[in-house]
């Protein structure tokens, strides 16, 4: 194996990270249907439908074709998924096709060999390595098409066929020639033979009257050769996948076709007249036709022979060497007990670290549905294999009660530890902490703290809004409000501590830190008080404050706090809870910003009925105002000192009778703050002004009240 490790010790790369984001919709819709009322057939195709499009997703992250015989990918995480991918389709095959279909695995098992042949390596390699070494190394098929044109052959441009472009011509002579062929026979990789073997028949030379007689011989036994492989009954794959030919046959049938293929490599072997030709002229033609015979002749001795490891060896079997009926799932796994004890001798062990090691358990175990025996091989694939593995092996009888059995130590099952390890292992990263964050529901007894642990601990330290407002909809989506509380805070702390006031006040306003929200904007407060003070340059704009404004204009009336951890529902949006009355500094910048706007108005005004519009504003903002906790009492003076031009200018008068009594109470209250100041001389100047204005204000009120009274008696 190519050392997968038990967790992702790196983030992930492209290809486990495409994995990740395409699989955790699948899964999550695996689970919802699994919610659901099915029974035992609808559930089944439920499985195998979603094993087929993860399938789908691992082969398009793979990268090369896996026919594509070049050396392979040495990225990990590409490798890694090619590992998972070989393992799930095997999984596919005999806990869910050999489920639903019985019938024999046999040519299910040449596809996934002939797909994942390059990890399926023994320690003498692939054949495709052993094609490629005997090929001098072609790499692409199109540059040895154009080196050495003529000699392409017939079918090499197909999908999944090795390049026989650019063979040298005396290729029958190459040393590893035969075994090549007779290795991909082996295997059932019989379009291929047929190809090297047609270099073969090309290659021949006719001289004189004996080597033609020695020609037509084995000439006579090439074809029929390719005859046989050409007929070689294949059986319909239970996967449902086609093969090269696309010819296959129903499980009764086949076995009746093997059996009548097999006595016809038998004669053709028994046919001296052309043997004895064809060896006195061609003795490495001979031998190796007879090799390939018997191999199809289901001789067990040649076929342990060439079988480069125990896997091609469990082909051989399946294929040649047992009857056609003993293919079924039932028989795989002796039949892979066998051939690993005539391979795994002590003197030939089994190579440490191999990808072919880990199917010697994996393989047996997946086709003797053995639950446990799977999840121990499974354990050394990747943390993403681990996870989801289970959701094929709970379609077998006994699966889901393996899985769901309660793990003492843990505080719950095998499935939720194993989810929970694979979304532990994605949480760290920005790419794929999302991806964790969907698992966690599915975990009922440590989902919902890992959850919080992960949404809790996301790095926000540099202030990044995007992530916090990504953490924020999952707290609302899965109903954790105290989490969301504290990642507002946070994010306001920041941006206070970085002189973004605005952004600081909405973030702590989103997490109902509304003493906090005040607090910062408290020096706002005290900017307006100093500008305020300057009783001879009137209202003065403050960039800070107009920084705000946006913010401030669209709180709602009493600042009502956000449920941040449900949706609003629609007849709560746009509405405010205008029984909570905020006190602190934002509502006095709301209610000053009004005041400033109001002001404003009443110059620009184009006739009385706006004069007064703006005006009754201007005197509900100074009565919201004056008084207020958040300004201080010197603030109330000269508020009230830049307002008496509104005072004596408007009529009817900006306040009433009632309105003025407390204008005057709150007045009083500021002379005595007056009193204490060094500079009383000056503010108490601004006192007697004041007084003087509120007190034409009320005569004015007063008047403007017997006016209509003086008019009804005239």
């Amino acid at each position: 194996m190519s050392g997968a490790p038990s967790a992702l010790r790196d983030e992930p790369s492209s290809a486990q990270r495409q994995v990740a984001y395409d699989t955790m919709k699948l899964h999550r819709a695996l689970q919802t249907q699994a919610m659901s009322e099915q029974d035992k057939a609808a559930r089944l195709q439920s499985i195998i439908e979603y094993s087929q499009e993860v399938a789908s997703v691992l082969l398009a992250a793979c990268g090369r074709p896996f026919h594509d015989f070049r050396p392979a990918s040495t990225e990990h995480g590409q490798q890694a998924v090619k590992e998972d991918c070989c393992a799930w389709e095997l999984l596919q095959l005999f806990y869910l096709f050999a489920l639903r279909y019985e019938g024999s695995v046999t040519q299910d098992l040449v596809l996934w060999m002939k797909k994942h042949n390059q990890l399926l390596r023994g320690p003498e390699g692939s054949v495709r390595e052993a094609f490629a070494e005997l090929c001098g190394g072609i790499e692409d098929e199109q540059a040895a098409a154009q080196t050495l044109p003529g000699q392409v052959m017939h079918a090499a441009c197909k999908l999944g066929r090795m390049c026989f472009a650019g063979l040298p011509a005396d290729m029958r002579n190459h040393l590893t020639y035969w075994q090549v062929i007779q290795r991909l026979v082996l295997i059932g990789w019989t379009d291929d033979a047929r190809d090297l073997l047609y270099v073969h028949s090309e290659t021949q030379s006719t001289e004189d009257r004996q080597s033609m007689r020695a020609e037509n011989a084995a000439s006579h036994l090439l074809e029929q050769t390719d005859a046989l492989l050409r007929r070689l009954p294949q059986v319909q794959p239970l996967s449902g996948q086609q093969n090269a030919t696309g010819t296959c046959l129903s499980f009764p049938d086949y076995a009746d076709a093997r059996d009548r293929w097999k006595a016809d490599c038998l004669r053709l072997l028994d046919s001296p007249h052309w043997w004895d030709d064809c060896q006195a002229m061609a003795p490495d033609t001979a031998q190796g036709l007879r090799i390939t015979l018997s191999i199809m002749s289901g001789n067990r001795d040649e076929i342990d022979n060439i079988a480069a490891s125990w896997l091609e060896l469990l082909m051989g079997m399946l294929l040649y060497g047992l009857p056609a009926k003993a293919g079924t799932r039932h028989n795989v796994g002796p039949m892979v007990t066998q051939c690993l004890s005539q391979r795994l001798s002590p003197a030939s062990p089994s190579l440490s670290g191999h990808y072919l090691t880990l199917m010697e358990e994996l393989l047996p175990g997946a086709a003797e549905l053995d639950t446990p025996k799977v999840l121990a091989a499974g354990s050394q694939l990747s943390l993403w294999f681990k996870a989801h593995m289970p959701d094929i092996l709970a379609a077998a009888p006994q699966g889901k009660s393996a899985l769901q059995t309660m793990l003492e130590h843990d505080g719950g099952d095998l499935t939720e530890k194993l989810i929970l390890a694979y979304a532990h292992s994605l949480m760290p990263y920005p790419t794929t902490w999302h991806v964790a964050a969907a698992y966690l529901p599915w975990c009922p007894c440590h989902g919902a703290e890992a959850m919080k642990q992960l949404l809790s601990q996301m790095p926000l330290a540099q202030g990044d809004s995007r992530l916090a407002n990504q953490v924020l909809h999952k707290c609302q989506l899965y109903g954790l409000p105290q989490v969301a509380v504290g990642v507002c805070r946070q994010m306001g702390v920041h941006h206070w501590q970085a002189g973004r006031t605005a952004a600081a006040i909405s973030w702590f306003i989103r997490g109902h830190d509304h003493s906090r929200a005040s607090e910062a904007a408290a020096p706002l407060v005290r900017q307006i008080e100093d500008m305020l003070a300057d009783t001879s340059a009137g209202f003065q704009p403050i960039p800070a404050l107009k920084n705000l404004e946006g913010l401030l204009n669209s709180l709602a009336p009493g600042e009502a706090p956000v449920n941040l951890a449900a949706p609003l529902q629609p007849h709560q949006q746009g509405k405010a809870d205008n029984g909570v009355q905020h006190r602190g500094s934002l509502g006095f910048l709301q209610g000053f910003l009004k005041l400033q706007k109001a002001l404003t108005c009443i110059p620009e005004a184009k006739n009385h009925g706006q004069v007064q519009s703006a005006a009754a504003s201007v005197s509900d903002m100074v009565m919201v105002l004056v008084g207020h906790k958040a300004a201080p009492q010197r603030m109330w003076l000269h508020l009230l000192f830049h307002v008496i031009p509104v005072m004596e200018a408007s009529y009817p008068p900006v306040f009433s009778p009632k309105d003025t009594q407390l204008l005057l109470t709150r007045l009083q209250e500021a002379a005595v703050w007056v009193s204490k100041d060094c500079h009383h001389q000056h503010q108490q100047h601004e006192v007697m002004t004041v007084r003087l204005a509120l007190a034409r204000s009320v005569a004015h009120a007063h008047l403007n009240a017997f006016q209509p009274s003086i008019a009804a008696e005239a």
